[in-house]
């Protein structure tokens, strides 16, 4: 029952952060932030006790800084080496004149799912043209400028980088040459043991996730001596299960009668852990509370508590994870940077400040968007949508499509059961010290604050509370992840902002607190169109004042846990779940959700029932930055036309791209964890269907 989801459900795939349009960011300097002793909230609700039994307690007067309003010159530090260029390869804005002649796939969206699968296209010669509706490419792998502070909003880590390093080199710019820092052993506050994860859940002690398998089995046994025989188990399971999604998520290109034999029949053992729990998972293995929270701490990678999340997932995050955490040097930004030329290289271009009002379908079939400026842009072959499954059939699509009996009905009704994903709150706050002055580590710090001394622990009502009370006055702890961005990118964070470093906090929030702040906050597109989604008047004092009461709450997580950065906080700079549909047009982080249900669901699919329209990302696979990439290939593979018979003969998308070697492996490695014998695939398929059937029943 651990609702393990908030402190770090922003970390795998690529979290948000955009620049406010009205008003909303607060510069303080350090003597603007007093502190002061104040009481512990001591009882929360029936099962929830809220402590900090390793810190004193505080609360935080905040000072009126300066309110400024984001404009594009903020766009890069001017230490930033790559600002000119940049300027024409990620800025180009959208003018008709730049759209190319004969475009081939209109892909909507550049975040790494739209880019990726267009560097793809265009690497067997086809010409795509991507718009982004933001003032700069790359989606979520974004960077943002501050009064000389860069911050990095989006992907915090890469896990398993021997795999996602060469899918990504494989259609990009030769030339756009990434070095990558391995958590743990990158600036001098690290210890060189390569740990990734710091985990402080209320009063146990500090538990650190090292790369490596009898590491992290080594940490769990220290804190769990009586739980051995379960922490073996667990890993054992996690080691068959992390490979699986990929492979269930490639049958998708097939035809639909075909990918039902070959997911029941090839991907049984990934069906099993995909429709079970993490807590059904869990149980099987353990009664003690306080070792489920640990277990399922990267959980929050997808959103999901273990009640809700499908255990394969949960197990596809930590696994890669053990194998050790990367970011790459310049930040995420620099996957754009390799991207970009490959698809105009072909003919394509990526366009900015393009906001896609609808999808034309003529005839049944889609044939190009209409932008908010009234142009219509064609495509001869089709229009692909990586602003993700809910956004594209809730507003881009002709009502008509989706409505009951229409030819999207059916896909409609799937897409809105895994829908309700979570959001965040964001806080981004910058030092006038270096990262060796501060002696900030590079491994990524999740924060409990609660009494974890009980083993009836039940995290999942605790991390319920912190979301439910977030903008409660009489709450004053909030559960965070506190990433140091600067600490992961020292080198380019030295030259960028010489004498900085920047820290990344954020928290799980509900959006309807949000949008009841606002008129019109029953109706969600009313709400978000009236005004919030396009920054087009003031925002209410209400909303302002629930920013800073955020502000508060987030800064007395940092500080609780790391004291001395107070008098160095030059900046401080919050985010919401309406700062993300200001951009995004959605208010959920994550996308669609990662339920038993969701992670089986073979309708959600890279095509659909229009002809002409596809989906990429990682709605289409799963969250994250490598399930964004995971889902791009996906599609490509849909859109290039590979069939059974191809991967029979080993005729695949990545032999024909030069990285055989790395399908091997990945096929040799899922192998591994998949039944074996005709009796064990039998036995699977028969507990899958069981189980369906008895969820099936309870809803």
């Amino acid at each position: 029952m651990v609702r393990a989801r908030t402190f770090i459900a922003a970390s795998l795939l690529g979290t948000f952060c955009f620049l406010s349009r009205d008003g909303e960011c607060t510069f303080l300097s350090s003597p603007s932030l007093v502190l002061k002793p104040t009481s512990l909230v001591t009882e929360t609700r029936a099962s929830v006790r809220t402590c900090c039994c390793h810190h004193p307690s505080y609360s935080y007067t905040l000072l009126k800084g300066t309110a400024v309003t984001a404009d594009d010159g903020q766009l890069a530090s001017p230490s930033n080496p790559w600002a000119k260029e940049d300027a024409s390869l990620l800025r180009r804005s959208y003018r008709s004149d730049r759209v190319p002649s004969d475009i081939d796939f209109i892909v909507i969206g550049s975040g790494i799912g739209g880019l990726w699968l267009s560097a793809c296209l265009s690497k067997f010669g086809y010409r795509c043209l991507v718009l982004e509706q933001h003032y700069t490419a790359g989606g979520l792998q974004h960077t943002f400028c501050r009064r000389g502070y860069e911050f990095v909003p989006g992907l915090h880590y890469i896990a398993n980088l021997k795999l996602c390093q060469p899918l990504y080199e494989m259609v990009a710019d030769p030339s756009v040459e990434i070095e990558y820092k391995k958590a743990g052993d990158s600036v001098s506050g690290d210890k060189g043991d390569c740990c990734s994860h710091d985990i402080k859940i209320g009063d146990l002690p500090l538990m650190y996730v090292r790369e490596g398998v009898d590491n992290v089995r080594a940490e769990l046994c220290r804190h769990f001596p009586d739980e051995a025989n379960a922490i073996e188990k667990f890993l054992d399971i996690v080691e068959k299960a992390k490979w699986q999604a990929g492979q269930f998520a490639t049958f998708k290109i097939f035809p639909r009668w075909l990918q039902f034999l070959t997911s029941q029949l090839l991907c049984s053992t990934y069906v099993k852990y995909a429709s079970m729990t993490t807590e059904e998972a869990l149980s099987d293995l353990t009664k003690d509370g306080r070792l489920k929270t640990v277990l399922s701490a990267f959980g929050g990678d997808l959103g999901e508590n273990i009640e809700e999340g499908s255990f394969a997932m949960q197990a596809a995050v930590l696994g890669h994870v053990m194998e050790g955490c990367h970011y790459p040097e310049g930040g995420p930004v620099q996957f754009a940077r390799g991207l970009v030329p490959t698809i105009r290289s072909a003919g394509g271009d990526v366009l900015v400040k393009a906001r896609v009002d609808k999808i034309t379908v003529e005839n049944g079939r889609a044939t190009g968007v209409r932008l908010s400026n009234g142009e219509i842009v064609r495509s001869r072959k089709g229009v692909v949508s990586d602003a993700g499954m809910q956004n594209t059939l809730k507003r881009l699509i002709p009502v008509h499509l989706v409505a009951d009996g229409g030819p999207l009905s059916k896909l409609a009704s799937h897409v809105e059961r895994s829908s309700g994903g979570i959001s965040h709150v964001f806080m981004f706050v910058g030092f006038n010290a270096t990262n060796e002055e501060l002696g900030l580590r590079s491994s990524s710090y999740y924060y409990i604050p609660c009494n974890a001394s009980d083993q009836d622990l039940d995290a999942s009502a605790i991390q319920d509370f912190y979301r439910d009370t977030l903008l409660d006055p009489n709450v004053e702890d909030v559960s965070a992840g506190i990433v140091f961005a600067s600490a992961k990118d020292p080198k380019y964070s030295a030259i960028s902002m010489p004498g900085k470093s920047t820290a990344i906090v954020f928290s799980e929030a509900k959006n309807e607190d949000f949008l009841a702040l606002f008129d019109n906050e029953d109706d969600e597109d009313a709400a978000l169109h009236d005004g919030i989604l396009h920054g087009r008047r003031e925002r209410p004092m209400r909303y302002k004042d629930a920013k800073e009461l955020v502000q508060m709450k987030m800064l007395r997580s940092l500080l609780l846990n790391f004291p001395h950065l107070e008098p160095f906080i030059d900046i401080v700079e919050v985010g919401t779940p309406l700062t993300l549909a200001e951009y995004t047009l959605r208010t959920e982080t994550l996308g669609l959700r990662h339920t038993p249900t969701r992670m089986c669901d073979m309708e959600l699919r890279p095509d659909c029932a229009v002809p002409g329209l596809y989906f990429t990302g990682q709605d289409v696979a799963f969250a994250g930055w490598a399930g964004a990439l995971t889902g791009a290939m996906v599609t490509a593979q849909c859109l290039l036309g590979y069939t059974l018979w191809d991967f029979v003969k080993k005729k695949t998308l990545m032999r024909d791209l030069g990285a055989g070697h790395i399908e091997d492996m990945i096929q040799q490695r899922v192998q591994e964890g998949t039944a074996q014998s005709l009796v064990e695939i039998v036995l699977e398929v028969m507990e899958n269907a069981m189980r369906h059937l008895k969820r099936s029943i309870e809803s």
